[in-house]
C-alpha cells in the first residue's frame, strides 16, 4: 500500500523493475523498524558438544601415531586425493584403506604418496600388501617412525562408546564419539556398525576403544543417512601386516595380485548361491527371491487402482562390491524383476510398455575400464512359457579375467501379463557368471 501512496504521490516515471526495486526496499525498512521495536528474541547458542574425558585421553594418546595420507598426480603439487592411515608396527608401517592408495597402486607411474603428519612433516610412502575385499592397505613411511597403536581383535560390546580419529574434508586431524553397534548382520563382507561421523578424508583412520586399542578402521559411511557408518575389523589387519612383512608387495605385480584377489572374491560371491535358488510367486510367475541372507530385496508398487497397467517391481542387491579404482566398482549383483498386468490395453500397447523396461544397459565402468558390451538375443521356453533373452557381456581391459553380465528376460505371449527381470553382475569369471545365468533363467517358471 505504502508504494502504490509513493507512486501516486510523485507520479513517477519509473520503469516496471525499479519500482518494484523501491517496494522491496520499504518492505525491508519496514521489517526493520517492526523488528527494532520489538522485544529481544531469546537466541540459543548452537554449540557443538563437549568431549568427554575418554575421547580426550584417546586423541591425546593416538595422535603421534596418525597421519594424513595424500596421492598427487605426476609432478602436481595439488593434492588429487587423501586420507587417513595410522602407525601398526614399529619402522614407520602404516595401516589404511586400500580405496585410499588404489590410485598408485593401479598406476605406480602416474601417481605419488605423501604423508603429513598433524605438526605438518611430510615424506614419501611406500605400499607394502593390499587386501582389496576389505579394503585395506599397508604401507611404510619415509623417515617417520612413532609408536605403533594396539589392535585388539575384541569388538566392544553393542552400546560401549567408541571414538574414530581422522582428516575430514582436509580440514585437520579430527576425533568423533560415536557408540559401537556390533558386525553387521547379514552382510557377505565383515563390518562394524558405528553410530558415528565417518567424512571423506577419514578412510583407513583408526575406530578405537575407551582404553585406545584399535578395534576397527575406519571404510565407509551412507550417504543421505546421519551417524550411520562403518569400520573394518581390526582381525583383517593383523593378517594383512603379517603378509606385508613377510613378502612386501612389488609394484610392478600389483594389478596381478588385484585381479587374483577380485577373481577370489567373486568365487566366493557365486559360490554363495550353491543349490536351489530361492524363488518367490506373483501374479503367476515364480521368479528368483531373495537368494542369500545377505542379499537385500524389497518391492514397490503403484496402489492407485485406475492405471491401465499395474506394476510391481522387485529389487535384490548383494552390495557385495569391491572399490578397484574411480569409477570401477567389481564383484557385485543386482537384479529386479517388473511384474505387469492389465485389464484395458490391447496386445500390442501391452508389449510396448514391457519391451521399454527391458533396455539392457551396462551400467558398471566407463569405456576406459572395460570394453563394449557383446550381446546374444534368443527366445528361449522355460518353463510354462515362452520368453526373450538377452545376454551381453564386456571384459576389463587392464584386469585380464574379469567380466561384467547385464541380462535380460521378458515373457513372451501373454496379452494381460508378464514381467521383465533385470541381472546385473560386474567383475566375476566368465564362466562362472554364464553358469549362474543358467540357473537363474532356468528357475522361473509359469504357475497361473
Amino acid at each position: 500500500m505504502r508504494c502504490q501512496l509513493f507512486k501516486l504521490r510523485f507520479k513517477l516515471s519509473l520503469n516496471s523493475v525499479l519500482w518494484r526495486r523501491l517496494c522491496l526496499g520499504m518492505a525491508l525498512s519496514l521489517l526493520i523498524s517492526t523488528v527494532a521495536q520489538a522485544k529481544p528474541a531469546v537466541v540459543v547458542p548452537v554449540t557443538q558438544e563437549p568431549l568427554s574425558d575418554s575421547a580426550l585421553d584417546v586423541l591425546a594418546r593416538s595422535r603421534p601415531s596418525i597421519v594424513q595420507i595424500r596421492g598427487f598426480f605426476g609432478k602436481n603439487s595439488a593434492q588429487a586425493f587423501h586420507g587417513t592411515g595410522f602407525a601398526v608396527a614399529p619402522g614407520g608401517v602404516f595401516l589404511t584403506n586400500y580405496h585410499v592408495v588404489a590410485e598408485q597402486v593401479m598406476f605406480p607411474e602416474k601417481y605419488r604418496l605423501e604423508y603429513r603428519t598433524p605438526e605438518g612433516k611430510t615424506g614419501l610412502i611406500t605400499v607394502l600388501a593390499i587386501d582389496v575385499r576389505h579394503d585395506l592397505a599397508v604401507v611404510r613411511a619415509e623417515g617417520f617412525a612413532p609408536p605403533p597403536l594396539t589392535l585388539t581383535n575384541t569388538i566392544p560390546v553393542k552400546g560401549a562408546r567408541a571414538y574414530s580419529i581422522g582428516f575430514p574434508l582436509d580440514v585437520g586431524l579430527t576425533i568423533t564419539e560415536g557408540v559401537a553397534n556390533g558386525r553387521v548382520e547379514d552382510s557377505f563382507d565383515a563390518r562394524i556398525h558405528y553410530s558415528g561421523a565417518l567424512n571423506g578424508g577419514m578412510s583407513g583412520g583408526p575406530a578405537l576403544n575407551s582404553s585406545g586399542q584399535v578395534f576397527g578402521i575406519n571404510v565407509a559411511g551412507y550417504r543421505f543417512e546421519q551417524l550411520v557408518s562403518f569400520l573394518v575389523p581390526a582381525e583383517h589387519a593383523k593378517a594383512l601386516l603379517q603378509r606385508a612383512q613377510q613378502q612386501p608387495l612389488s609394484l610392478k605385480d600389483a594389478k596381478g595380485e588385484v585381479v587374483n584377489q577380485l577373481r577370489a572374491h567373486a568365487t566366493e560371491l557365486l559360490g554363495a548361491f550353491q543349490g536351489p535358488l530361492a524363488t518367490q510367486q506373483t501374479s503367476g510367475f515364480i521368479l528368483p527371491g531373495k537368494l542369500s541372507s545377505f542379499v537385500d530385496c524389497n518391492a514397490s508398487g503403484d496402489p492407485s487402482p485406475n492405471q491401465p497397467v499395474q506394476t510391481e517391481a522387485i529389487q535384490c542387491a548383494a552390495k557385495a562390491g569391491l572399490y578397484v579404482q574411480e569409477g570401477l566398482y567389481s564383484g557385485d549383483m543386482t537384479y529386479q524383476h517388473f511384474i505387469l498386468t492389465t485389464e484395458t490395453l490391447d496386445s500390442l500397447r501391452f508389449t510396448k510398455r514391457l519391451q521399454k523396461i527391458a533396455a539392457a544397459s551396462g551400467r558398471h565402468g566407463s569405456k576406459k575400464h572395460v570394453g563394449p558390451l557383446t550381446c546374444k538375443n534368443s527366445n528361449v521356453k522355460l518353463q510354462g512359457f515362452d520368453a526373450n533373452l538377452l545376454i551381453c557381456t564386456r571384459s576389463y581391459r587392464k584386469l585380464e579375467g574379469l567380466y561384467d553380465f547385464t541380462v535380460r528376460v521378458v515373457s513372451l505371449d501373454n496379452a494381460k501379463r508378464g514381467f521383465a527381470s533385470h541381472l546385473d553382475m560386474n567383475g566375476v569369471d566368465f564362466d562362472a557368471g554364464m553358469r549362474f545365468v543358467r540357473r537363474y533363467v532356468e528357475t522361473m517358471q509359469w504357475k497361473p
